[in-house]
């Protein structure tokens, strides 16, 4: 359905019967800048309800900057499709806002916002609510560009390339997680696959996932390593002396657990993408 929206939106005589109230629609806009799961129904009714015509740039703009949590997303997107369906100016101006928002990764707040942005884009290009794919894409490719270039070091958007991989993997990447395609394999099926982009163009994407999913493996072989010095060396330290310092114990504390969080996330990467990581 949405993919053929333009074809199916309403006429404007259908508007002249919904609720045009400056204070409900005001009302509303506030309200999804605060969205969650569980106001979901109640978000859908007003909207339904409202003649938002005049307020279009103004709810995109409350759903891209709502603090949004991961558990929310599927509100957020459901209630994108609607608007979507119902209105003609909603598509272009929501990739215009979420190129505003992926422009600068520099921001502080950036880490915490572009795991939403990133899977928001992957979705509504997913699902054909973004209409404009090739500028879309285009956006989608430069944004995961840019992390790939400049956070194979810090990993900083490590949990957003998960998340994106996760939602989106399947169908932009082309791409079956190990476990799936282990099940596929076992039961001898085949399991048909939404034609999003050429395989040309999701091996492309495909590949900066797997660039990055390295940079992640080399940063955690590293880090294993000097974990396991730290170790090491206070263990010996223990043997000469009968004790070791608080400052080496809170340092390997530290390392310890740098590593477990690191090592949950890689792990999960890798299983998205079917890659296997060395053993430690």
């Amino acid at each position: 359905m949405n993919l053929d929206a333009k074809a199916h939106h309403p006429p404007d005589s259908f508007f002249r019967t919904l609720d045009s109230s400056v204070k409900k629609n005001s009302v509303f806009v506030k309200k999804l800048s605060g969205l969650t799961e569980q106001n979901r129904d109640k978000l859908v009714a007003d909207l339904n309800s409202l003649n938002l015509t005049k307020y279009i740039e103004e709810v995109v703009n409350a759903i891209c900057s709502a603090k949004l949590k991961m558990q929310d997303m599927n509100c957020a997107i459901h209630l994108c499709s609607l608007l979507h369906r119902r209105y003609s100016d909603f598509s272009p101006l929501l990739l215009k806002t979420l190129q505003a928002a992926l422009t600068n990764l520099n921001k502080d707040d950036k880490v915490t916002r572009v795991r939403i942005e990133l899977r928001l884009l992957g979705q509504m290009l997913v699902l054909g609510i973004i209409t404009d794919q090739k500028e879309g894409f285009t956006l989608l490719h430069n944004t995961l560009c840019k992390i790939v270039e400049n956070d194979k070091d810090r990993l900083e958007f490590l949990p957003a390339m998960v998340s994106f991989v996760k939602h989106c993997g399947e169908d932009i990447l082309g791409v079956q997680s190990t476990k799936n395609r282990q099940l596929i394999e076992l039961h001898n099926i085949t399991v048909p696959a939404m034609k999003i982009l050429s395989k040309d163009k999701q091996q492309i994407f495909a590949d900066l996932l797997r660039e990055y999913s390295s940079a992640v493996i080399l940063c955690l072989v590293k880090l294993h390593n000097k974990l396991m010095k730290c170790l090491k060396h206070n263990k010996k330290t223990l043997l000469m002396k009968g004790e070791v310092s608080a400052e080496k114990i809170e340092q390997s504390e530290k390392l310890a657990a740098q590593h477990s969080k690191l090592l949950m996330n890689a792990t999960t990467l890798a299983e998205l993408l079917d890659i296997t990581i060395p053993d430690l």
